[in-house]
């Protein structure tokens, strides 16, 4: 006998009343899709149908990476492939939850696409016999129980464990409950269906389905009537299970649904660089921000559907774990709940976006680091929103923290948001002959010194010791000097994007005035401003970090180090720098041809490193609740026995040098920006004559 079994056997007139219902429910299902979809479309256009080529791609490439192996879900590094990396990259993180929905979803699939081809089999063409067959029913049988285990290990963490980032719900542990009764009855289906043939009959071929098969041991005392009747019956039940799942599912938008909107989500993410806000088109728009839930786009409408509250966002938010009111999958979740308000009750609720459903307390405590969106298996986008939310108070409300408005305001006047300083975009260059562009526009690259390192007193150390190394390494370079205006970043990410774009038009002339290429900062918002987000208006320019520059400097030889001061050094990974533009390898690679030095990890390092707490404009506001996020930062770096901190940005080195003094740890520790570091020691650039130069 050839091993096979018979789809509908023992069920009298199962293809005539099944799939009609199938139907039925598939109706159901669709038009629930449909629902959601106008639902979505109350939102303002977004055009993500651009660059499909691009996007499908992108598609495929994460539904492969964070889908089928669930690299977010087990919290492996988002970017082994920029980086030298080890096998402690590859290490989960998040072991745990990893492994949980991994044998779910991958469960889930494989018991889907066995059922896909027992009815092609069945239909089409029949291959499902012999060998093919007792494969294909040790695979399914594996995987069912594979669902089964990772359904009890979601429970046990939610109900017993209950770690802090989940707030179980009803909804949770019918999603979970659904998922185990489908396929456990699934299994007593085959459970009788082999107690009463293949057991009698051909026992080997039992041995193939093991889940049936330790069910059929039970069953077998049973009559053969007795065993058909429970079979016809189960297989109803089973049947019925399934069916009313999926339209409970429908009906009631259970979470179930992020099987269906995240792939749509990763789908319609942003190509954009990460670093990019949207910009408001200032002559046609008629609202500034979010006020009301409609003002957000159909994308971030979406986004509310696709959040599953895993919790990863909140857990390595700084702001909520330095006590602060903001919780990204709260947020997240309080603003779907406001959308499914307006459904309900439209133009009837009296709850105002803005104070009611977000306070502000939680719109300006996000130091907009991005690692929310760094961990979120679904791409959700938080920041956007938040941004929008900050716009609406800027610009419609003019309601802002008065710190805040008072650096807006300096940008306007001043053009820095440096209110009070004495200091000259020049001041730190005296000495050093370099001229600016005004005096010598014959160069070949520029040097966008940025506010805070021309015009605040710790700051003005990086920008010298940048100067002193680009002259060492022969580089034909000026700077704008007292023409440099803020390149806009504080008043984007503080709401304020008129003034921005005001920054960002007279920046863009006066460098296409010079005629300037390319541009070199020790500032990652700088670059992150002029990289990526002055071409939305037109300033396309070639942008390196300065560490990036150092870097190639060294490996070009055109930078030598002989000698350096011994000790421990950690590297604090700057968020704009990090996270937002994939920089992490060449401030490493400059200290570690350092001599004589030790380089230590922090444990929150690349793209998990924690912020300092300045980003979002944050430098320019006061830390009124919980703790100060750069003091937690500092505690970290601590943690490594470092005596030294580098950094590569300015608004770090503030924050973590305020930091040092707060924790009065200024005997043991330090902190110093890797431009610093590398001045500080024995530099020699092959000249002519071979030179050394000391500094």
């Amino acid at each position: 006998m050839v091993p096979q079994r018979e789809i509908f056997w023992n069920i009298l007139y199962g293809d005539l009343i099944l799939y009609p219902l199938a139907v039925i429910v598939v109706g159901i299902f669709i038009y629930a899709i449909y629902r959601r979809y106008k639902l979505w479309r109350l939102g303002t256009p977004d055009n993500r149908f651009a660059h499909l080529d691009r996007r499908l791609w992108a598609f495929i490439v994460t539904g492969v990476v964070d889908g089928v192996l669930h690299r977010r879900f087990f919290g492996v590094g988002d970017n082994l492939g920029h980086r030298s990396f080890s096998i402690k990259d590859f290490l989960p993180k998040e072991l745990y939850p990893g492994v949980m929905h991994f044998l779910i979803f991958v469960g889930c699939i494989v018991l889907l696409l066995g059922a896909f081809v027992d009815f092609i089999s069945h239909y089409l063409f029949h291959f499902m016999h012999g060998g093919f067959y007792l494969g294909y029913s040790v695979v399914v049988d594996a995987f069912g129980i594979l669902v089964l285990v990772g359904a009890t290990l979601a429970i046990v963490r939610r109900y017993v464990q209950k770690p802090d980032r989940l707030d179980s719900t009803n909804e949770d542990l019918i999603a979970l409950i659904l998922i185990g009764v489908v396929v456990f009855t699934g299994f007593i289906v085959e459970g009788f269906r082999i107690a009463a043939t293949e057991l009698k009959t051909t026992p080997s071929w039992a041995l193939w389905s093991p889940g049936g098969f330790i069910l059929a041991r039970a069953f077998s005392g049973l009559g053969e009537q007795t065993l058909l009747l429970w079979h016809r019956i189960t297989w109803w039940a089973h049947m019925v299970i399934a069916l009313g799942a999926i339209t409970y599912v429908s009906l009631y938008w259970n979470k179930l649904w992020h099987i269906i909107v995240s792939p749509l989500n990763v789908f319609f993410r942003s190509l954009e660089p990460r670093g990019a806000l949207v910009p408001i088109d200032l002559e046609t728009a008629e609202s500034f921000g979010a006020a009301k839930i409609e003002d957000f786009t159909w994308k971030q409408l979406m986004d509310l559907d696709a959040c599953t509250r895993c919790g990863r966002c909140q857990d390595i938010c700084p702001a909520y774990s330095s006590g602060k009111p903001l919780s990204p999958k709260k947020i997240t979740q309080d603003l779907r709940g406001s959308l499914l308000e307006r459904t309900r009750n439209p133009g009837n609720s009296n709850r105002a976006l803005i104070g009611d459903v977000v306070t502000k307390d939680e719109i300006w405590a996000c130091t907009t680091c991005r690692a929310c969106q760094e961990v979120c298996p679904v791409y959700v986008e938080h920041i956007g929103k938040i941004i929008d939310l900050r716009r609406n108070l800027v610009l419609e409300q003019a309601s802002i923290p008065e710190t805040a408005e008072r650096a807006l305001r300096s940008i306007e006047n001043r053009g820095h948001p440096w209110r009070g300083t004495t200091l000259t975009r020049t001041g730190w260059a005296q000495g050093l002959d370099i001229k600016t562009l005004a005096e010598d526009s014959d160069i070949d690259i520029l040097y966008w010194v940025g506010c805070t390192e021309a015009l605040v007193d710790r700051s003005m150390k990086t920008a010298q010791a940048m100067g002193r190394l680009l002259k060492q390494a022969g580089v034909k370079f000026g700077i704008l000097g007292d023409e440099e205006s803020c390149c806009g970043d504080p008043a984007r990410r503080l709401g304020n994007e008129y003034l921005f774009q005001i920054q960002a038009e007279k920046n863009i002339e006066l460098l296409k005035r010079y005629n300037v290429k390319k541009i070199v900062t020790a500032c990652p918002h700088c670059y992150n401003t002029l990289k990526n987000e002055y071409p939305q208006f037109g300033g396309e320019f070639e942008v390196l970090h300065h560490t990036e520059l150092i870097a190639s400097l060294l490996r070009e030889g055109r930078l030598k180090i002989i000698k350096g001061s011994r000790g421990v050094i950690t590297y604090h990974d700057s968020c704009y720098l990090g996270r937002y533009n994939d920089i992490y390898e060449p401030p490493r690679q400059i200290l570690n041809n350092m001599p004589d030095i030790e380089v230590v990890e922090m444990e929150r390092n690349r793209e998990r490193s924690f912020c300092c707490g300045a980003g979002g404009g944050n430098m320019w506001m006061e830390e009124h609740i919980g703790r100060r996020i750069s003091e937690m930062r500092i505690e970290q770096v601590m943690e490594t026995g470092a005596q030294v901190v580098a950094t590569a940005c300015p608004f770090c080195l503030q924050m973590l040098d305020d930091a040092i003094r707060a924790k009065a740890a200024e005997e043991s520790l330090k902190v110093m920006d890797v431009a610093e570091l590398l001045a500080g020691s024995a530099i020699y650039r092959p000249y002519s004559g071979a030179e050394m130069v000391r500094e």
